[in-house]
């Protein structure tokens, strides 16, 4: 359990982005906060938070390679002797480890960031017609939401025809959908909806254009001025990595891409891991609004 997860009840909380927690009053979140940061910081204060967490992302790296020879022996034999079979299921609690090591460091960090501004963090309850606020997660690192079923971390989802979605239309999808078993089937199908406290939100408020409808944001962004300034904040981006989209199979940083034949702007981004097949479609103006602040530090309205 994180940060959050374990001082706050959070039901979800995305790196920089937001931080939805059971507290009903701002300033009682953002002393208990305040407070267990306070602590960590002092115990940490000659550990490099930053470089320790980069040296976890290699280590991942380098667990990935060892399962994923293993698997491919398992494809290639059809079985793996005892000793790889231990091998492999201990790799993968390694995995697993590291996994929630780099996002406890993220959690620290998005603590320090509220101790710092604490006066842009503020309590809100998302819009049902246009939650803005939550289609901007989408895809991106979400801690502290776990499958009633596996217990994997959940991923806030919606249909990919659907480009302005209504709360009506977003679920919490179990990342354990994209492990596939020995007859290449889901690992997990568990899905929710949002209940009432998925909806109720404490996190930055300083986030231009997102108070729009999320039709008149789409339309913003799909006019040919726009999108030309939006490709040229991103050009130098693609190619790079961001540890605010990672794999949910392997947990790697994803990489920025374009399509070769976008219909439209928001057709043309998507972020993919490097170990398989796995994408994110930024298919929304608040996604792209969430993936300029991941790249460039600002979002569509704050360059």
């Amino acid at each position: 359990m994180g940060l959050f997860s374990d001082l706050l009840g959070a039901a979800a909380a995305a790196v920089k982005t937001v931080i939805d927690i059971a507290a009903d009053v701002a300033s009682t979140a953002a002393r208990i906060v305040r407070t267990e940061y306070a602590k960590l910081k002092e115990k940490y204060r000659n550990v490099d938070v930053e470089g320790r967490r980069k040296e976890r992302f290699e280590q991942l790296k380098d667990v990935n390679d060892e399962i994923i020879d293993l698997e491919r022996k398992h494809r290639r034999d059809g079985r793996l002797s005892e000793n790889d079979q231990e091998q492999l299921e201990s790799l993968s609690r390694r995995r697993r480890e590291l996994r929630g090591r780099i996002e406890a460091a993220m959690e620290f960090e998005v603590a320090g960031d509220i101790v710092d501004n604490s006066d842009s963090y503020a309590p809100n309850v998302v819009n049902h017609d246009s939650p803005n606020e939550l289609t901007r997660l989408g895809g991106q690192v979400v801690m502290g939401k776990q499958c009633a079923k596996c217990q994997r971390p959940m991923a806030i989802r919606w249909r990919t025809d659907i480009r302005d979605p209504a709360i009506a239309d977003l679920f919490w999808g179990c990342t354990g959908f994209f492990f596939k078993d020995q007859n290449d089937h889901p690992a997990c199908k568990h899905s929710e909806s949002f209940s009432d406290q998925d909806i109720r939100l404490f996190g930055r408020i300083e986030r231009p254009g997102m108070e729009l409808p999320a039709e008149r944001l789409t339309k913003i962004v799909l006019t040919p001025a726009t999108a030309e300034h939006v490709k040229g904040r991103l050009r130098d981006a693609i190619g790079e990595i961001t540890e605010n989209y990672l794999c949910p199979v392997h947990h790697e940083r994803m990489v920025l891409k374009t399509k070769a034949k976008a219909v439209d702007l928001l057709d043309l981004y998507y972020l993919r891991c490097a170990r398989c097949d796995q994408i994110v479609k930024i298919k929304s103006a608040t996604q792209l609004d969430a993936v300029l602040e991941s790249y460039s530090g600002s979002g569509l309205f704050s360059a």
